[in-house]
C-alpha cells in the first residue's frame, strides 16, 4: 500500500503544474487580446515623427525665399545711331559716373558737326560785317544831326541879331523876312534828322536782334549737333556695377536700343517670395531676417505685392545694415519675416497640413507611452516650424507631427 500511493504524488504535481501553465497562457492570451483591443491600428515607432509641447517665448515669423536685387538700375539707351567700335568695360566691372562703358562712330555725324560749324563761323563773320556798315550808317546819321543843330543853331543867332536890327532900321524887313524863313527851315531839317535818327537805331536794334536770332539758331544747331556726337561715347551715369552689355563691336546700332545695365551695388533690396497661404499677416515695417548662406543681414518689410502670382506673393525689403562682402545682385537669399512675438504661451513643431488659426485633431501619446489616442486642438498663431496651441494639449506632451493621412480615420494607435 505504502509503494502505491507514493507513486501517485508525482503525477499529481504534475498535472496541477500543466493546470498552472494552461491557466497562464489563457490569463496572457486573454491579455494580449485585450490589449490589442484598446487600439484601431498598430504602427511602427520608428516610422513616426512626433514631438513635445513647451511652453516659453515664441516668435511668430514667416519663411520665403528670394534674391537680392538692385534698388536703383538704370538702362543706358543709345540716343543716336552709330557702329560700336569699343567695349570699355564688361558685365561685373565696377564703374565711376563718367566712365566710358562702349564707343560709337558715325562718320555722317561727323561731317555734319563740321559743316554745321564752318557756316556758323561764315554767318558770324557775315554777321559782324553787317554791323560794322549799320553802325557806319548809324554815325553818318549822327553826323548829319550834328550838322542841323549846328545849322539851326547859326540861323537862329542870325535871326535874333536882325530882330535887334530891324528896329532901328539897319536890316529890311525883306532880309529879316529871309533870315526867318533860314531858320525856319533848319529846325524842320533838324527835327527830320532826328526823326531819322530814331528811326534808323530803331531799325539798328530791330537788324541786330534779327542777326542775334540767327546766329543763336545756328549755334543751336551745332551745339545739337555737337551733343550727339558726344553721345557716341555713352558714359556711365552713376557709380555702379555693369549687369548687362548686350553688345558686341562691330554691331550697329540704332537710336532707342539698350547697351548696358547699371545698379548701384551697395543698395540692394530683398524680393522675398511668400505662399499666399501665409501673407495674411505680413505687413509693411515688420522685423526681416535675410540668409545669404555666408550672413545675416537686419531689414524690414517695405512693400507687399497686391498680386498672387504661382501662388506665392512677392514682398520686398529694405536691409537696414551694411551689406556683407558676399552680398551681390542676383544672389539667392533665405528671408524669415518677424510677425509678432508672445512672451508666454504653448508652441509644438509644425505638424503637416495644419493652419494657423484653426481647429484640427492630432494624435497625443498616451501615458504609459503605449498609444496614440486623437485629440480635439484648437491651434493660435503659427511661425514657418511652429505653431501655437490654444486649447487641448499641456507641456509635455507628445504628437504626432509627420504625415497622418494613412491613420488618420482611427482613433487610437498602437505603437510597435
Amino acid at each position: 500500500m505504502d509503494v502505491s500511493i507514493e507513486r501517485k504524488k508525482p503525477r499529481l504535481l504534475k498535472r496541477n503544474l500543466l493546470l498552472v501553465l494552461a491557466a497562464l497562457v489563457i490569463i496572457s492570451a486573454t491579455y494580449y487580446l485585450w490589449y490589442l483591443g484598446q487600439a484601431d491600428m498598430s504602427v511602427d515607432a520608428n516610422t513616426l515623427v512626433f514631438d513635445e509641447v513647451k511652453r516659453g517665448k515664441f516668435t511668430v515669423s514667416v519663411r520665403g525665399t528670394g534674391v537680392l536685387v538692385p534698388d536703383n538700375i538704370e538702362w543706358l539707351s543709345a540716343s543716336v545711331e552709330g557702329t560700336l567700335v569699343k567695349r570699355a568695360v564688361k558685365p561685373g566691372h565696377s564703374v565711376k559716373k563718367g566712365d566710358l562703358i562702349v564707343e560709337l562712330n558715325n562718320p555722317r555725324l561727323i561731317q555734319q558737326l563740321a559743316e554745321a560749324q564752318w557756316e556758323l563761323a561764315a554767318l558770324e563773320a557775315e554777321l559782324t560785317a553787317a554791323d560794322v556798315a549799320l553802325a557806319s550808317s548809324l554815325q553818318q546819321q549822327k553826323s548829319n544831326l550834328l550838322n542841323a543843330q549846328l545849322d539851326y543853331e547859326t540861323s537862329e543867332l542870325e535871326f535874333t541879331a536882325r530882330a535887334d536890327l530891324i528896329k532901328t532900321g539897319a536890316v529890311s524887313r525883306l532880309d529879316y523876312n529871309r533870315t526867318r524863313l533860314a531858320m525856319d527851315q533848319s529846325q524842320q531839317r533838324l527835327q527830320t534828322h532826328q526823326q531819322q535818327l530814331g528811326k534808323m537805331e530803331e531799325s539798328l536794334i530791330a537788324q541786330r536782334n534779327a542777326h542775334k536770332a540767327r546766329l543763336n539758331q545756328h549755334k543751336q544747331r551745332v551745339a545739337i549737333i555737337q551733343q550727339q556726337v558726344n553721345d557716341l561715347r555713352i558714359e556711365a551715369s552713376m557709380d555702379s556695377v555693369v549687369l548687362e552689355l548686350p553688345l558686341v563691336s562691330g554691331q550697329r546700332v540704332m537710336m532707342g536700343d539698350n547697351i548696358a545695365k547699371l545698379a548701384q551695388q551697395d543698395s540692394l533690396i530683398a524680393e522675398l517670395q511668400i505662399p499666399e497661404l501665409n501673407i495674411r499677416e505680413v505687413a509693411v515695417g515688420q522685423r526681416v531676417v535675410i540668409d545669404t548662406r555666408n550672413n545675416k543681414i537686419e531689414g524690414k518689410v517695405a512693400r507687399v505685392d497686391p498680386a498672387v502670382i504661382n501662388g506665392n506673393v512677392q514682398v520686398d525689403v529694405v536691409l537696414t545694415q551694411a551689406l556683407p562682402d558676399d552680398a551681390r545682385p542676383d544672389l539667392s537669399v533665405d528671408g524669415e519675416i518677424k510677425i509678432t512675438e508672445i512672451a508666454d504661451t504653448l508652441y509644438v513643431a509644425r505638424p503637416l497640413f495644419v493652419q494657423s488659426q484653426s481647429e484640427t485633431l492630432l494624435y497625443k501619446l498616451s501615458d504609459d507611452g503605449h498609444f496614440f489616442e486623437r485629440v480635439a486642438v484648437r491651434l493660435g498663431q503659427g511661425s514657418a516650424n511652429h505653431i501655437e496651441i490654444i486649447e487641448g494639449l499641456l507641456p509635455g506632451d507628445n504628437i504626432i507631427i509627420s504625415d497622418p493621412t494613412r491613420f488618420s480615420s482611427y482613433e487610437k494607435l498602437r505603437i510597435n
